[in-house]
């Protein structure tokens, strides 16, 4: 019959995929703010100071994006362990990441007098991102950005591909000393999908007009504990730009893995209580409703399963329900623990959820108008792992290994009823970082994923392998940073190129001039966005 469902499930199995074989997904989050040479503002009280990897010299890396793959060298010494905020500012030319959106707008907490942190992939250090937090002052804080962004697809044909407004708002405010909240919202709004019909109803009412509840939580500090509850980004992962070990937060994948980390991760709905004494650093977290991945809908742009139907054959796409009210369905929960060991930051973790992407679940009615009915499903996983940083001077070393049980994956046999078939994954990621004096910094890595119970239906090898590099440079004017990733399968013919340059051209305001090329087979990972080749632009505005 030809059906061919593309390697769907395979990216499905994790946030943001780019994956060269299930489980591995590459973000390409972005790379706007690596270079910030505006001081770090006040982590929170929760956050702990930067990771080994934050030790190149002469370079911020912002907590938005790719950016991060070049935090600044960390100090020679072991940092003593604490759960106080870092220093308000930061020298020029020490690096400042944070991982998730919390360090962008959160008013500092209450002075302590305990050591730094030592890094941990969910302890960021403070941010140089302009969006930070000024000095608490009484009352309310708020905070936010406006971005605008315009993008031409340049196919055969070309087309207006975006022209998102993005309005992202935080406000927080402190109880008392010990208890502090945040509220924050993302609003956007696309008028490209009132023009013309290139897209179909469908596309135009999932992505002309969205919004969902940002993070949103009350933070209580006991001590060594400390309590964050309700809606948050939970980073696990230590490969800034690549999602192995970050297992918890959820990704808007609707432009593909294009966008900065601050605008593509979805926070999650949780319980998380987090320990600290001397170098040892715990975590628990509960999530009573686990949020999903938003892939969009079928015939979006960037809509991540190649699905082609014969002729004649109808395809029906039934909604992603998720999270589905089913308690014991949409549970997740898990623990990590870290430590900092002569300079080595280690940690291993466990984690159990339902996945966070779809694999497609099919369903064959060969009548007189033969369809094929595609049902997302969220199988349950469990994810066992380890991440481990360590700064030798001239390069940083980062490396993270995960076994993922039970993960759902898609097979091209139509024999094979819903078309799913469960296999345990092996991923892992090695890389270094290299900043030079000169403002010349640059990323590589190398990835695999090891296919455990092995079908050839999968359309993978048993072992997929994939390479990136990541170059990047302030040297030619501090305002101006040009950039330039490449991302490579080496099991077959398919890449993503990105390049851009940034102007922050005002203070809080930045321009983005950008390109992003996809090449491949078809049915592959980066081959079926190849009608998506794009040049943009992007103006932003923090408040």
């Amino acid at each position: 019959m030809g059906l061919l469902l593309g390697a769907n499930a395979s990216w499905a199995s994790e946030p943001l995929a780019l994956r060269f074989g299930p489980g591995l997904q590459v973000a390409q989050a972005s790379m706007d703010d690596l270079f910030e040479a505006e001081p770090a503002a006040p982590a929170e009280s929760a956050t702990a100071a930067p990771t080994p990897a934050a030790a190149a010299t002469g370079a911020a890396a912002s907590a938005e994006s790719l950016d991060a793959l070049f935090e600044g060298p960390a100090q020679s010494a072991s940092p003593a362990p604490a759960k106080t905020p870092a220093p308000a500012t930061t020298p020029a030319g020490e690096a400042a990441s944070a991982e998730s959106l919390d360090a962008l707008f959160d008013a500092p907490a209450p002075a302590a007098t305990a050591a730094p942190a030592p890094a941990t992939a969910t302890t960021a250090a403070p941010a140089s991102d302009p969006l930070a937090a000024a000095e608490p002052a009484p009352g309310i804080v708020f905070s936010g950005l406006y971005q605008n962004e315009f993008a031409y697809a340049v196919p055969d044909e070309g087309h207006i591909s975006s022209l998102k407004q993005l309005l992202k708002l935080r406000l927080n405010g402190t109880l008392n000393a010990r208890v502090k909240w945040q509220i924050g919202g993302d609003f956007e709004y696309d008028p490209v999908f009132q023009l013309g019909d290139y897209y179909n109803k469908q596309v135009k009412e999932d992505q002309l007009v969205f919004g969902y509840v940002d993070e949103t939580y009350l933070d209580i500090d006991a001590d060594a504990w400390e309590f964050r509850l309700g809606r948050q980004h939970i980073i696990w992962g230590e490969m800034v730009g690549l999602f192995f070990a970050d297992v918890i937060s959820p990704i808007d994948l609707r432009e593909s893995i294009l966008p900065d980390f601050d605008l593509i991760r979805i926070p999650q709905w949780a319980a998380r209580a987090e320990y600290f004494s001397g170098d040892f650093h715990g975590e628990l977290v509960f999530i009573p409703l686990t949020t999903i991945d938003n892939v969009g809908v079928y015939g979006a742009e960037y809509y991540p399963y190649p699905i082609s139907l014969p002729p004649g054959v109808k395809g029906i796409f039934l909604e992603d329900k998720a999270p589905r009210g089913d308690f014991g369905a949409d549970l997740a929960a898990g623990a990590r623990a870290s430590y900092l060991l002569n300079g080595w930051d280690l940690s291993a973790f466990y984690y159990t959820s339902p996945d966070k992407t779809a694999a497609l679940s099919r369903t064959l009615n060969l009548g007189v108008d033969p369809t094929v009915t595609f049902k997302p499903v969220h199988g349950r996983i469990h994810q066992i792992g380890s991440t481990l940083a360590k700064d030798f001077g001239v390069f940083v070393l980062k490396a993270e290994a995960i076994e993922t049980l039970d993960r759902l994956l898609n097979v091209d046999r139509l024999s094979d009823g819903d078309g799913l078939v469960k296999t345990d994954t092996l991923t892992y990621v090695a890389g270094i970082d290299w900043a030079g004096e000169t403002g010349h910094n640059v990323n590589l890595q190398f990835f695999q994923t090891w296919l455990q119970n092995y079908d050839p239906a999968m359309q993978f090898k048993d072992l997929e392998s994939g390479a990136s590099i990541l170059l990047t440079t302030s040297a030619l004017h501090p305002d101006i940073t040009p950039e330039v990733l490449w991302i490579r399968s080496l099991d077959r013919n398919e890449w993503l190129l990105e390049s851009k340059i940034t102007w922050e051209f005002a203070a809080d305001w930045r321009a983005t001039l950008g390109t992003d090329i996809f090449a491949g087979p078809p049915t592959s990972l980066f081959g079926q966005f190849d009608h998506t080749n794009r040049v943009y632009t992007e103006f932003r505005h923090n408040f």
